[in-house]
């Protein structure tokens, strides 16, 4: 595809993944009041906001992000069959050789939890071989969840502050957006896994997504009015 033209698919997409990202805050803020009130939300709940605490004012635990960055960006060229070079880090940066690296593998490191996603499928991998076993730990398994979420996102947030240079390769307006976009869709996914409200959750996103339209594209007077006067 020429370059031109990928440039302009990214200018286009642009508007259409804000679109997407208020829609997914607009379902996850209406979804969170009918949350269940139980053990593992409010554990999921309470470290996520410890965590964010944590690493925003006590220690971001620099090198253990590094790695999984790096690790992120390795993971996905072997996915997307890359050629890798050197893997290197350090306590405050690292880097990997890939060949002709594409935007998933550029900017994955800012959208998928690493630390997360790995504490997800060992709990799930232990749930399913001793689920009997696994009952009692079940809070302590959605701490470290909401945990390691919050790493992730107090760490991404304080990478892209420093203006990566991996958002500057397709454009940082067209990055960053799709950077909040996905991140977004996970945090929402993540909070309906904890809650088993997947139902639910998709109905009132899809609902959303067809209000904003809606609004964006029919008759924005009469539709604001309307959510105004619920």
């Amino acid at each position: 595809m020429p370059a031109c033209l990928k440039k302009l698919l990214r200018i286009l997409s642009i508007p259409c993944l804000w679109f997407f990202s208020i829609a997914l805050i607009w379902a996850e803020l209406e979804a969170a009041a009918h949350f269940p009130k139980n053990l593992l939300t409010g554990f999921f709940a309470l470290f996520f906001l410890l965590g964010f605490i944590i690493f925003t004012k006590v220690s971001r635990l620099t090198p253990v992000y590094v790695f999984g960055h790096e690790a992120t960006h390795w993971l996905l060229a072997k996915l997307f069959r890359k050629k890798t070079g050197r893997f290197r880090c350090s306590l405050d940066q690292g880097y990997v050789e890939i060949d002709r690296p594409n935007v998933w593998i550029i900017l994955g490191p800012y959208f998928l939890p690493f630390y997360f996603l790995i504490f997800t499928g060992l709990w799930g991998l232990i749930n399913l071989l001793w689920p009997n076993f696994m009952l009692s730990y079940y809070p302590i398994g959605a701490a470290i969840l909401g945990l390691s979420y919050s790493y992730h996102l107090v760490l991404t947030y304080t990478a892209l502050k420093k203006g990566q240079q991996d958002l500057r390769i397709n454009g940082a307006c067209f990055s960053i957006s799709l950077i909040v976009c996905i991140n977004l869709l996970l945090f929402f996914l993540a909070t309906l896994t904890v809650t088993a409200m997947w139902k639910y959750g998709i109905g009132i996103l899809c609902a959303k997504i067809l209000l904003l339209s809606k609004i964006c594209f029919l008759d924005p007077a009469s539709c604001l009015v309307e959510i105004i006067n619920k």
